[in-house]
């Protein structure tokens, strides 16, 4: 068995409090190694982007081979998803109790609100969020 991977592909706490001015180490409660909490977070929302987008594209996409514009829209999408799921929680795992509504809401409900608006504008820019493949001259074709 591996091991898993714990550090970000696309954004650091640094870039994330670089264009945020917060800070993701002060923000997150430690865990058992309070060195890596803020690298775990972004990981896993990196994780999460990269397996929608997948889902959403029907398509595995060469994540190692993102041209610089799809690697800049994917840093601001995982951050908007980041500051997203501080503030709503990561509404993808939730158990779908909704306290506001009292009512249990749908899969399909929570699916139209578990991406962040921002994040879907920035997966959309660069070609990597859409059900088409086309191409386009400020990225190339990756399928």
């Amino acid at each position: 068995m591996t091991e898993f991977e714990t550090s970000p592909k696309f954004v650091t706490p640094d870039d994330f409090f670089n264009y945020t001015g917060r800070d993701l180490r002060a923000i997150l409660k430690p865990n058992d190694n309070i060195s890596n909490s803020a690298e775990l977070f972004l990981k896993n929302i990196e994780d999460d982007l990269m397996f929608r987008v997948d889902k959403l594209s029907f398509r595995l996409y060469p994540w190692d081979n993102l041209c610089q514009y799809q690697l800049d829209c994917m840093k601001r999408a995982v951050i908007k998803q980041a500051e997203y799921v501080l503030r709503n929680s990561d509404i993808m795992t939730d158990s779908g109790y909704d306290i506001e509504k009292g009512r249990i809401i749908s899969r399909a409900e929570l699916e139209e609100i578990a991406l962040c608006p921002a994040t879907i504008d920035a997966l959309n820019a660069c070609g990597l969020l859409n059900h088409v493949i086309r191409n386009h001259p400020r990225f190339p074709r990756t399928i």
